[in-house]
């Protein structure tokens, strides 16, 4: 008994490690986040134009800042993070496009550099032990810290007063595979905005082409109330400090029983169905040998049965995956390890099966000695 137990805690253990040791389940699609700004300017507005494909894998941002500068000459008016999108990154000032450039490697600081409007950004965020870094989040509970030689900016000659900047990419979408079903989503990071010298409002436009899709969102139902081909928000405060809208594709009726089941569901209806053809098979074979002292049907089917039942569990993955169809995650771990339960599931099986044939043995000749 103290071995068996050893044996489920190890293999438990065990479980738990590989699963530390899994890709991760999230496909990356494009990193964009809200603009950093110098002291010098203000926000007044802030309007995303969000255009998602009919097969919700791209969309393109439109991103307009209305800004009020309070110096006049040549500035650096913003800091940006950008990775991974599809297209070029372009930004336009007053309708005037400008350059996008890397932070050289020699502007390792904030202070003393010409980014040193931009200090704001380092000096209010206290999760960062380096002055240098920024926190951007992507998700709940999710922020990568980035150093300034991660983000890009660009240089132009702005006069005092109010200006429109206007920032156009295409976005990949990010992919999350850990369950059943994919879900695709769009990211955009509002954490800059918590830097901003003022917020004047935030407003937010879907557009959807093709079948309109109902969608997840981590800021609220829109204005329009329903999901339709076009919908708006608008704040006033920070919602969040990311915008994300997901969508998981809808299945066949079929793959909705089958996940509601689960593949522990299908093991347990494919092991009563072995199990009820076995004893059918031990109660046939000893009624044909009523005194064999040992029932070969027993043994075999006490060896082959726990085995095909953890077979049924690793197979029934595959099946639920292959009902689902191309939009399946397929993203289970290393499920080939429950074979190891077979040293476990196998004494107890035999000890079940032994016991029902000694049962019936000792029937069979009670039967046949009173007659």
């Amino acid at each position: 008994m103290k071995l068996m137990f050893l044996q489920i805690l190890f293999l438990l253990l065990l479980g738990q490690l590989a699963q530390a040791n899994m890709s991760s389940p999230i496909r990356e699609g494009t990193m964009t986040s809200s603009a950093f700004t110098s002291k010098d300017i203000n926000i007044l507005s802030e309007f995303i134009h969000i255009k998602i494909d009919k097969d919700y894998r791209t969309a393109s941002f439109i991103v307009e800042y209305t800004i009020q500068s309070d110096v006049a000459g040549r500035q650096i008016p913003f800091l940006f993070y950008a990775q991974n999108f599809k297209d070029s990154f372009f930004v336009w000032v007053d309708n005037q496009r400008v350059t996008i450039q890397k932070i050289p490697e020699k502007f390792t600081h904030f202070e003393g550099s010409p980014f040193s409007g931009f200090s704001n950004i380092t000096e209010n965020d206290s999760r960062n032990s380096e002055k240098d870094e920024v926190t951007i989040y992507w998700h709940k509970n999710s922020g990568f810290v980035y150093k300034i030689n991660d983000l890009k900016y660009f240089e132009t000659d702005i006069p005092k007063g109010v200006h429109k900047v206007r920032v156009e990419y295409t976005a990949n979408a990010w992919t999350d595979i850990s369950g059943w079903i994919k879900e695709y989503s769009f990211r955009y990071s509002l954490t800059p905005a918590k830097f901003w010298k003022s917020f004047g409002n935030l407003h937010i436009t879907v557009e959807q082409k093709g079948t309109i899709r109902k969608l997840s969102t981590n800021i609220g139902e829109p204005i329009e109330k329903i999901f339709k081909d076009r919908n708006n928000w608008i704040f006033t405060k920070l919602p969040d400090e990311y915008l994300e809208f997901s969508y998981t594709p809808e299945v066949n009726n079929l793959a909705k029983t089958l996940i509601t089941i689960q593949p522990i569901g299908l093991t347990i209806i494919a092991g009563v169905m072995l199990f009820a053809s076995h004893l059918f098979i031990v109660v046939f074979y000893r009624r044909r040998f009523v005194n064999k002292k040992y029932s070969l049907v027993v043994i075999l089917g006490s060896l082959i049965i726990p085995f095909l039942i953890l077979l049924c569990y690793m197979y029934s993955f595959d099946i639920i995956d292959n009902i689902i169809g191309e939009e399946a995650g397929r993203h289970h771990g290393y499920i080939f390890l429950v074979i190891m339960f077979y040293s476990i599931l196998l004494p107890i099986y035999w000890t079940i099966v032994w016991l029902f044939d000694r049962q019936q043995k000792k029937r069979l000749i009670n039967e046949k000695g009173s007659r």
